[in-house]
């Protein structure tokens, strides 16, 4: 499970996302901004500018046990208002420790709206760089991975704000009261979205944290939600996240000190799995599955397909049949034939590779079949928290489920097969852990596991979104909510 917070994005619960969805696996792309309750933020009127250069330096915890550092900069320059944050976390995955490394570099205007940034990630054999700039009313963004490049364009007439840049705003002006709302930018998800910001309480003990003198604010992503404590000057003092995760301000030396991390003693994986009533048999070869589904409201998901039938709505009950998927038509084929920031379908190199695992076959259903296997067979499966770009995985053909399908999809698409990226769970060792799979359109959506080297999906293997990384959002709404409990399960062949 994925981690860190702060700058272009809530870095934290973002990466927790990811690790989520990284086993056996941030926003949601809103075509129109929210209408705020209130006045914007932005329109309440500035006091004094900021003044002075600062560093602050935080521990991040977690389960009572510290895993890493963030660090956030202020200065001034000719440019404009510079911001830079730098983390490193240190996750306990799957009996091994991934180091993860986030920076960021922002320049702001006067207003503290984005006029530039650069962001990166890295994480094991992966990295990733983000770079952006708004200009006339609109953002260019630059997305660069070892082996890629590619351009998006977003409107930006309103402004944009990153969430590192709030308690500095909410200062400058302040901190009124009520409820408001910024337009932001998310490099996780290549989206656009928007900030809500509550600023509920008045500088002065807080009856909760116990902290003095300090303003509470709460920022509200897609309804995910972090808690800080902020002083008079906008330095932040404690930040809870999403997740279980806490920040706090210390000094520098003591930020730095970063005790072993002991991948024995907790596995986020483990901690953030979901609880299952009942037990499945025999959870790889399973064949048909009846589930309940409680704590997760079943608009939120995208539960029913071809394989996956809704039951009932109260409860909720959900049948997997993956072996028998219903036959429908494609209504919009292109949509799930084309290329996306992260599957890179038209690259040659991935054109070129599809050509030679398929070879001469012409049927669809053979062909996805011959890519699972290859993609099985060829990337080698290790615990992972990145953005899985399909160009990247093909040339380093390592990772874990996120990659796996990634690269599933980018190839199966590359020969003509409609494929998208499942979300969800799967059961394993008496729970269901969040994992990605793909499905292929041949005659009906179908699943299959590239990961598990599975040409139809075990019905353990519960659909809960689809899409990338633009529907994470909606996966961490059910984190620590969502249970399942067994009502069927059947092994009959299909025929």
């Amino acid at each position: 499970m994925g981690i860190l917070k702060n700058g272009l994005g809530s870095k934290i619960v973002t990466l927790l996302a990811l690790g989520l969805w990284g086993f056996s696996m941030f926003l949601i792309y809103d075509n129109n901004y929210a209408t705020s309750r209130t006045v914007e933020l932005t329109d309440v009127p500035m006091n004094d500018a900021i003044s002075g250069e600062f560093q602050n330096w935080m521990n991040v915890v977690m389960g009572g046990a510290k895993i890493g550092y963030t660090m956030q900069s202020f200065s001034k320059s000719p440019l404009g208002y510079v911001l830079k944050d730098y983390s490193l976390i240190r996750l306990p995955m799957g009996g091994v420790v991934r180091e993860i490394y986030l920076d960021s570099y922002a320049v702001l205007n006067v207003d503290f709206s984005l006029k530039n940034f650069t962001f990166g990630l890295v994480s094991g054999d992966y990295t990733t760089d983000v770079f952006g700039e708004v200009h006339n009313g609109r953002l260019e963004i630059k997305f660069r991975s070892q082996n890629s490049e590619s351009k998006l364009f977003f409107d930006a007439e309103r402004g944009i704000y990153i969430p590192s840049s709030i308690p500095l705003l909410a200062s400058v002006r302040g901190f009124p009261k009520g409820e408001f709302q910024l337009p932001t930018f998310d490099p996780f998800s290549m989206a656009m979205n928007v900030i809500t910001v509550s600023i509920d309480s008045s500088a002065g003990k807080d009856a909760y944290s116990g902290l003095e003198d300090a303003h509470r604010l709460t920022l509200n992503i897609s309804g995910m939600a972090s808690t800080m404590w902020v002083d008079q000057t906008g330095h932040v003092l404690r930040e809870e996240e999403a997740g279980g995760m806490v920040m706090v301000a210390t000094r520098m030396e003591e930020a730095l000190n970063i005790p072993d991390v002991r991948p024995d003693n907790k596995d986020l994986l483990i901690d953030l799995a979901v609880p299952c009533m009942g037990v499945i048999s025999d959870p790889r070869t399973v064949t048909r599955l009846r589930v309940q589904i409680d704590g997760v409201k079943p608009e939120l998901l995208d539960l029913a397909d071809d394989f996956q039938r809704i039951v009932s709505a109260e409860p909720l009950i959900v049948e997997i049949d993956p072996g028998r998927p219903s036959a429908s038509e494609l209504e919009e084929p292109r949509k799930f034939l084309g290329a996306e920031p992260f599957l890179q379908v038209d690259d040659p190199r991935m054109v070129a590779k599809a050509s030679e695992i398929v070879g001469q076959e012409a049927d669809r259903q053979a062909k996805a079949e011959k890519l699972g296997q290859w993609v099985y067979r060829n990337v080698k499966k290790d615990y992972s928290i990145s953005l899985p770009s399909a160009i990247d995985v093909l040339e380093v053909r390592k990772g874990d489920c996120n990659e796996h399908t990634s690269l599933y999809v980018a190839l199966a698409r590359a020969s003509g097969i409609p494929a998208k990226i499942c979300i969800g769970l799967v059961y394993k060792d008496g729970m269901f852990l969040y994992h990605a799979w793909p499905a292929v359109h041949v005659g009906g959506w179908r699943p299959l596991d590239p990961t598990f080297g599975q040409n139809i999906a075990d019905a353990s293997h519960i659909k809960l979104l689809e899409g990338g990384f633009e529907r994470q959002a909606d996966l961490m709404r059910v984190v620590g909510k969502i249970k399942v409990t067994i009502i069927e399960e059947s092994y009959e062949r299909n025929l």
